[in-house]
């Protein structure tokens, strides 16, 4: 036997999935694979794929490739059928003989002709005079099957939201199934294994309905309710094969008499407010076979274009995480019955599933949840507005487990009324809920409070991105905001891999503008008050490109950036003219706010978030010359050279007008602030003047020296300005900035117990109330976004190029930090630092996973390159 000299590859993928997935939307799938230790040149790469339909026999191909083609290997074999399954093992061999196989890597192939769709969209057919808050529908089919089967494939989705079960026995692990997309132009539909769930004979599915984003009551300020459509439906389609090859299809219609409808114990659901539940309406075995439905009423079919359906390229929501009770407190007792308050400990996107054991028959329990508390002690719920985020269970007097299934709650606090005895942790559970993306960074140092606040925006951005990247977790809006990710989404792609639930929602940001005309306020886009009217507003309008460029910055995959090119150019053109002749964008946008600039400013009003110290035009303009700048890149990267050369004036343009609008002939700039000075650095629009840059970077530390620790920016300059004082050599301030727990800045919302990121630097008071602004939220992860310059900086890890082909570990110790880690999980594998300061020594220790490099950076020393392997170094070094 050959003695094996490496470890086997590890982590196959397909596309951007992680595990084994079902329904794969292209037939010609790209593989990616990682290794471990070091592999040589003489080394090949062995790959087996087998390939089989359902009942059929599989074939077996070998093919070799060299090491180097591990992300992203375009598919090697002849294009994949619809159904098709696919199992890829891969192994290394070479002069020193072969590693093992490594585990196998499984997946299939969605229905990719959409005639192949076979069923249609069934809802109830009562009248319902309600505009929303209805009684949701229980949907069930019976059917026969005449042998087990070996295969059986559920392919399921809905007009509204949809939980399935079968045979008694709920469908998956998801919920809130199938998200929210831009429904009249794209509809998921998700795929089950339903292969041990079926028997011979007898079989039956059930379904609950609820109205969800597609019909439920939307947003702020009143919101809307039917926005997509006033009728909810199920579509299911399940294919079965059997061990002689034959088959069965089932699929939902309103024609064959087997689909029917009842009124279910769901009596309202709103995503928002919250889930009543009556125990009293329950029918027992109604999701089994041999239930008497005969007093169901027939189903109706609700007309919907299936060639809008596809397969998610996005992770389900599931329950990833659960938290435990810190304290459970007693805060009233009535008619023989006791209220309670839990502490979860962490604020988050979480239900409760509870489990009713004393309740008598007509015993009404209600859960209510909050993020924080009032001084009192109570909950806060005024800055949730309509969301109240109250759950009611009526009992029949029988136990039962309770927990909602069509809405989500933000809260760290709960309060559980109408319960009858002692509460314990072991009558409830808290399930974490976000979509089931895989987490791909990781940070830790010497300070607590720096840790916190790295973990304070991790769990925001769980709590914020559940089937959409949405601004908050728990009030009446939950939108897919697109200023917030076009800030946050470089953070977000260290912490986790976000090119499949970011790219999904890309493309209904082009969508969306295409239809409107321009990139919305949010995304999907429903006209909600002053936002009715969407206009082309800076950085919001921006993740059209800032977006996609954080996702190809993590992932490499130049097939995102060739999707998006089309949107990102429509924008560039877009405020291109809206420019003066000097490059600079001064359009006032026709609409109340105008452009919105360094939202949230500390120093705008509590109900006035658009006032803030930047000019609006000088925000405006420095965020276009951004987009410019990477939107040539784009075209570089996708060797798109007149484009390029083209827009590379543009670029030029903006630059050189913003800096003769915005400087004046000392230097000044003309909005004499944080922000406007830490974008001009970051964003290079001085580059080409190192006088300038240096006497820009000389005056942003004398305005933060001068706000004795307080951070003075809001959206616009908050990511910015840490990176604009550490590239023009402010240690001292940045770290002095960073580190202060003065209101406002990012320490304080630590030292006031935040454990998520707030929407406003003060959303708490230091005396403990909550600010009275109407726009108060406790989970929002823009300002998170100083994450980055954490991972980057204190850290030391950071991309230098696409996809981490190369990256720099560069830490900048100060602040009294000793000690730091960061790793990331590249498209090669696992880089990550460790560094220690002791004694005026600094020790580093470096992992370059095969396929990158390193530019190992620190202060005082010559850069090094680093190839793959493990590296320790050790430097002087003086803070």
């Amino acid at each position: 036997m050959l003695e094996v000299k490496t470890d086997a590859p590890y982590d196959l993928q397909v596309e951007h999935y992680h595990g084994n997935p079902l329904a794969v939307r292209t037939n010609k799938p790209r593989l990616s694979w990682k290794y471990r230790g070091h592999i040589t040149d003489s080394q090949e790469v062995e790959m087996e794929i087998i390939r089989k339909m359902p009942g059929q026999e599989a074939t077996i191909k070998t093919i070799e490739t060299e090491p180097v083609n591990n992300v992203l290997f375009p598919w090697p074999s002849e294009p994949l059928a619809s159904r098709e399954q696919v199992s890829v093992r891969v192994r290394l061999d070479g002069d020193d003989g072969n590693t093992s196989w490594s585990e196998a890597l499984k997946f299939e192939v969605g229905i990719l002709e959409y005639w192949d769709l076979l069923g249609k969209f069934v809802g109830p057919t009562w009248y319902e005079g309600k505009s929303d808050h209805r009684h949701l529908p229980l949907i069930r089919t019976e059917f026969n099957l005449k042998a087990e089967p070996v295969y059986a494939r559920l392919y399921l989705s809905a007009l509204g939201l949809v939980e399935g079960n079968v045979n008694g026995k709920k469908i998956g692990e998801d919920i809130l199934t199938p998200g929210w997309t831009c429904y009249d132009d794209r509809l998921e539909c998700w795929v089950y294994d339903l292969t041990d769930d079926l028997n011979s004979g007898k079989n039956a599915l059930g379904f609950y309905l609820g109205d969800g984003w597609y019909r439920g009551r939307v947003g702020f300020k009143g919101g809307k309710a039917n926005y997509y459509g006033d009728k909810i439906g199920v579509y299911a389609q399940l294919e079965i094969t059997y061990s002689d090859g034959s088959t069965d299809e089932i699929v939902s219609n309103s024609d064959d008499d087997q689909w029917k409808a009842a009124k279910g114990p769901i009596t309202q659901s709103d995503l928002c407010e919250g889930e009543d539940y009556d125990a009293h309406l329950e029918q027992p075995g109604w999701d089994e076979p041999n239930f008497d439905d005969s007093n169901w009423s027939p189903v109706a079919e609700i007309p919907y274009d299936k060639r809008r359906m596809e397969f998610p390229i996005l992770p389900p929501v599931r329950a990833n995480l659960e938290n435990k009770s810190l304290s459970i407190k007693k805060i009233g007792e009535r008619d023989g019955k006791t209220d309670w308050q839990i502490d979860f400990g962490q604020n988050c996107t979480q239900r409760i599933k509870l489990h009713v054991t004393n309740a008598k028959d007509g015993d009404v329990i209600e859960l209510q949840h909050a993020e924080v508390l009032e001084k009192n002690g109570r909950l806060s719920t005024r800055p949730l507005r309509r969301g109240q985020q109250i759950d009611r269970y009526t009992s029949n007097g029988k136990p039962a487990y309770f927990e909602a299934k069509f809405a989500t709650h933000g809260f760290r606090y709960a309060e559980i009324h109408g319960w009858r005895g002692e509460l314990t942790a072991n009558d409830f559970e808290a399930k974490v809920y976000f979509s089931d993306m895989e987490q791909t960074g990781w940070f830790e140092s010497s300070n607590n409070r720096v840790n916190r606040l790295n973990e304070n925006a991790l769990w925001s951005m769980r709590s914020n991105f559940v089937s959409l990247p949405t601004d908050c977790p728990q009030r009446d809006e939950r939108l897919g905001w697109t200023g917030d990710i076009s800030l946050f989404s470089p953070t977000a792609a260290y912490f986790y891999d976000v090119e499949g639930f970011l790219s999904s929602w890309l493309q209904d940001v082009a969508h969306e503008q295409k239809r409107i005309g321009t990139v919305p306020f949010y995304v999907p886009f429903i006209p909600f008050a002053e936002w009715t009217e969407p206009q082309a507003i800076a950085i919001w309008g921006d993740s059209s490109i800032l977006v996609p460029w954080a996702i190809y910055t993590a992932s490499g995959d130049k097939e995102l950036l060739t999707e998006q090119f089309p949107a990102g150019k429509a924008w560039i053109d877009e405020v291109k003219g809206y420019l003066s002749d000097d490059g600079v964008w001064d359009r006032r946008p026709p609409y109340l706010l105008g452009q919105l600039g360094d939202w949230l400013d500390p120093s705008a009003p509590a109900d006035d978030p658009v006032k803030a110290m930047t000019a609006k035009n000088l925000v405006a303009t420095a965020f276009y010359a951004r987009s410019c700048d990477l939107f040539v890149k784009i075209a570089h990267e996708l060797h798109d050279e007149e484009t390029e050369l083209e827009y590379a004036k543009l670029a030029r343009h903006v630059r050189i007008g913003f800096q003769h609008r915005f400087f004046n002939d000392k230097g000044i700039m003309t909005s004499d602030t944080q922000c406007a000075y830490a974008l001009a650095i970051t964003f290079g629009l001085v580059d080409d003047d190192p006088e300038l840059k240096e006497f820009a970077g000389h005056r942003l530390a004398l305005l933060v020296r001068r706000s004795h620790g307080k951070i003075s920016t809001g959206f616009a300059g908050t990511p910015y300005i840490l990176p604009a004082l550490t590239e023009t050599g402010h240690m001292d301030e940045a770290y002095s900035l960073f580190l202060s727990d003065k209101n406002p800045s990012w320490m304080y919302q630590v030292k006031m117990g935040g454990t998520t990121t707030w929407e406003r630097w003060d959303s708490m008071l230091p005396d403990g109330s909550v600010n009275p602004g109407v726009m108060t939220s406790f989970n929002h992860y823009s300002l998170g976004s100083v994450a980055d310059w954490i991972h980057a900086t204190v850290g030391g890890l950071k991309p230098l190029t696409p996809g981490w082909h190369k990256f720099e570990v560069a830490p900048r110790p100060g602040g009294g930090i000793t000690s730091a880690k960061a790793a990331h999980t590249t498209p090669y594998g696992k880089a990550s630092v460790d560094w220690s300061l002791e004694g005026g020594n600094l020790k580093v220790k470096v992992t370059v996973p095969y396929g990158t490099s390193a530019q190992l950076d620190i202060l005082g020393h010559d850069t090094i390159t680093l190839t793959d392997g493990i590296h320790e170094e050790t430097f002087k070094y003086q803070v």
